[in-house]
């Protein structure tokens, strides 16, 4: 403790410490005080509070093993697991494409219709499973909740582009993280290999060495030696550390909880089960001989039939043994008590969703979306959804640009060099490295997921309205935000669909009345008879 009795006597005892003298007493013009020691905080609030500090080594494989068991095995990590995987990914990811026009040096505006013709052959090339998938058995869409379900369970996942020979468009091959395994022989270049991983000496991931079925190890490079093209990378399934070239488990802090939460149930269903048999127990009261059951269990007589083997058909009696025991009568002093309900647990339901929302928690989900349990108050439950959307929105593009984004790259070279895409300057871009900016502004791309829906869906149009009138917004903003759709598609549909509505409005016959004909009603007024009804049914529900 300092004692002090001026300001700046305190100041030159901190003068003396930030200098590193020695700790001294400083007496002068009356002042007496003790200059303060020098400490190091190391977190702890008193010794022994943290404990000895561990430096950890991770076992990647056995992570992996005691991840697949526990998806195996444990409801938990099952429901938690599929449930992220379904609200990511739902029916896949699809792009946007947004090239910059000023920076490709064409007319604005002018690549409107090539964004949308590329999206569309895109489409095209992901729903193909004999062209995009090495195996032929699965679309992009699906490729990518087997690539993100893998990633998170063992932490990473290989892809490998290969080219289909008969279309020349890429395709991809999965390859489980487990198979990516350091070889015994040493890397050339001064390289490192780290787990299976071959970094140069400037740590640039270089290639990844797989075991083959008959258990040889390959050298697969992670970049064409002459193309330059990409050929295989890691895709992980959580942010991963600077330094790591291998990512761990999402539930790998969740490895002992989720163990214990499912033995616990386990016990309690146990527990209840062998319970429920004993539907009562006899009480004595009194030092006698107790009764005795007549025999182990009540006979139910009954009939069978059977047909032997000339197709005849013969009955013969049966006799089953109902569970239980049957008492012909009681001892004096005996008493029946109902065993009642003490094969349970009450306490059981508070205990799971406490740990539940931890894990939640943990892996950056509400735990209503994870639960599937949504209260009945709607600013609670628009309040988890909106936190799930701030997550959603942070994991599309996070994903996008690690698996999505090397597959759209190599099959859009690809279009170009099959000329099925005309693309000025985009192949003159790719092989000149000093115009790096143009061949990035043609492939400018988003990647949107599907929008999990309002719990009011009219509140937030007419909060979006307001928006784009304010100019807060766009139109094509609000459309992926609210419906997961494009805005300019939607128009060019609502445009056909206007005119066939037109036409499905239209009289037969034109009345005429006071020399003048019958108008259909207008789209604005139907538009606002449905809005008119959504309001009056909302203000009787409330």
């Amino acid at each position: 403790m300092i004692r002090t009795n001026s300001h700046n006597a305190w100041h030159a005892a901190k003068r003396q410490v930030e200098t590193q003298e020695s700790p001294r007493h400083y007496e002068a013009a009356g002042y007496s005080y003790q200059t303060p020691e020098r400490a190091v905080f190391s977190g702890e609030k008193y010794a022994g509070g943290m404990g000895a500090p561990q430096v950890l080594s991770m076992d990647y494989y056995a992570l992996r093993t005691y991840s697949e068991q526990l998806f195996t095995e444990n409801l938990y990590a099952q429901g938690m697991i599929k449930r992220l995987v379904t609200n990511e990914i739902n029916t896949g990811l699809t792009p946007e494409c947004c090239p910059d026009e000023g920076v490709i040096g064409v007319a604005e505006e002018s690549l409107a219709d090539w964004t949308e013709t590329t999206e569309a052959r895109f489409n095209i090339y992901a729903k193909s499973p004999k062209v995009c998938d090495f195996l032929q058995m699965s679309s992009l869409y699906e490729q990518q909740s087997i690539v993100r379900q893998e990633a998170i369970i063992g932490g990473d996942i290989l892809s490998i582009m290969r080219v289909n020979q008969r279309t020349g468009m890429p395709n991809v091959q999965i390859v489980k993280g487990e198979n990516v395994v350091t070889p015994f022989e040493k890397p050339r270049n001064g390289n490192t290999i780290d787990l299976g991983v071959e970094c140069d000496p400037s740590g640039r991931q270089v290639a990844f060495w797989v075991r083959q079925k008959d258990g040889t190890i390959k050298r697969i490079p992670a970049w064409g030696e002459r193309s330059g093209r990409r050929v295989a990378w890691l895709t992980y399934g959580t942010r991963k550390r600077i330094g790591k070239n291998r990512g761990m488990p999402l539930l790998a802090v969740l490895f002992q909880s989720m163990k214990e939460i499912d033995r616990y149930r386990d016990s309690t269903q146990r527990k209840a089960t062998i319970n429920s048999i004993l539907a009562m127990f006899i009480k004595k009261e009194q030092a006698l001989l107790g009764t005795l059951p007549i025999q182990n269990g009540a006979v139910k007589r009954g009939t069978a039939t059977v047909t032997d083997l000339d197709a005849t058909q013969r009955e013969f009696n049966i006799t089953d043994h109902v569970p239980g025991l049957v008492l012909q009568e009681l001892q004096q002093g005996e008493t029946p008590i109902g065993f009642g309900n003490q094969g349970t647990d009450d306490k059981f339901g508070t205990f799971e969703e406490a740990i539940v929302q931890a894990m939640a928690w943990a892996v950056e989900i509400p735990p209503e979306i994870v639960r599937l349990a949504f209260s009945n108050n709607y600013s609670a439950s628009q309040a988890a959804i909106n936190e799930f959307k701030i997550y959603l929105n942070w994991f599309w593009p996070w994903f996008g640009d690690q698996w999505c984004g090397p597959i759209f790259n190599e099959w859009l070279i690809s279009e170009a060099l099959t000329r099925r895409t005309n693309m000025p300057g985009f192949l003159e871009a790719w092989r000149d490295p000093s115009a790096f900016d143009v061949y990035g502004a043609w492939l400018l791309v988003d990647w949107y997921g599907s929008i999990k829906p309002s719990t009011d869906m009219l509140k937030q149009v007419k909060a979006s309205d307001l928006l784009v009138l304010g100019g807060y917004s766009t139109r094509a903003r609000e459309s992926r935000i609210m419906t997961g759709t494009k805005f300019s598609t939607n128009v060019k549909r609502l445009k056909r669909e206007n005119e066939q509505l037109k036409e499905a409005n239209a009289p037969l016959v034109p009345e005429v009345q006071n020399g003048q004909q019958n108008a259909a009603p207008s789209l604005a007024a139907i538009e606002d008879a449905i809005i008119t009804a959504l309001e009056d049914r909302e203000n009787v529900a409330s």
